[in-house]
């Protein structure tokens, strides 16, 4: 298949918001809070230039085996990068706040259902149904994507916890970028990989989506992050109560050691 001047300049482009983007969190140090954020930046690059070469040098057969390995691992660090995110806000002091991490699985669990659910529903009118599969596993990490986002967000509204600037932007990106791409698969899914054009174009969209995301994230993580709003009344008094706890214990095993 010939690729066409546009495509090479989205690859190009996408390569290099990725390069800049993984400099920006090595030299502002923002890789010490978002590990998997920058392993999963340093990946983008690298995969883009396996890619590239396995595409350029070898058969279709070849590169169509390395893309989905890729595609795997992928979608591995985008479900730890969703921890990596979790157990920022959900754990501001360092450990899980009191019904945090229940209510984050809960939800998590509710939302991979129901992207399962609706990924299953969907039937792409393609020749070869791998192509089909393919369109489905975009789809649903999309949907998982979003789902388990928004379930995050619910637990920590409903704890009160304040989320920092960094964490926020990392997720309207991935948020914004997460659902441009499950309208290009659900679009995918009408039209088929068979349909070219229309298949090409909807790429371009996902693709400007995420060179956007990008740029922001190379803005937001390259920028000071303003400090820290007072916590909410419910953490305060969370937190008070936790360390009366720790008083607490560390009294009672001060009491159990000196009766022996």
């Amino acid at each position: 298949m010939k690729v066409s001047l546009l495509d090479n300049a989205l690859w190009a482009a996408s390569f290099m918001g990725n390069i800049v983007l993984f400099i920006v969190l090595l030299v502002r140090k923002r890789w010490r809070q978002f590990p998997v954020f920058t392993i999963l930046i340093g990946y983008y690059a690298a995969e883009a230039i396996v890619l590239f070469f396995v595409y350029r040098y070898s058969t279709l057969s070849v590169y169509a085996r390395t893309y989905w390995i890729t595609f795997a691992l992928d979608i591995l660090l985008q479900l730890a990068l969703i921890f990596n995110i979790a157990r920022t806000v959900l754990r501001p002091t360092g450990t899980w706040v009191r019904d945090a991490r229940l209510s984050f699985f809960i939800w998590g669990l509710v939302g991979a259902l129901v992207a399962l659910g609706l990924t299953l529903t969907v039937h792409p009118s393609t020749p070869k149904s791998i192509d089909a599969w393919g369109i489905r596993a975009f789809l649903f990490t999309s949907l998982l994507f979003c789902e388990l986002f928004l379930a995050m967000m619910l637990a920590a509204q409903r704890l009160g916890l304040v989320w920092r600037n960094h964490v926020m932007g990392l997720g309207q990106g991935l948020t914004a970028w997460a659902l441009i791409s499950a309208f290009v698969d659900v679009a995918h899914s009408y039209y088929g990989a068979a349909h070219l054009h229309e298949f090409m174009a909807l790429e371009h969209i996902r693709d400007f989506a995420y060179i956007g995301a990008l740029i922001y994230w190379s803005i937001i993580f390259w920028l000071p992050e303003p400090a820290r709003r007072p916590l909410s009344d419910d953490m305060q008094k969370y937190l008070v109560a936790l360390h009366a706890k720790v008083q607490y214990d560390s009294t009672q095993v001060s009491s159990a050691q000196n009766l022996r």
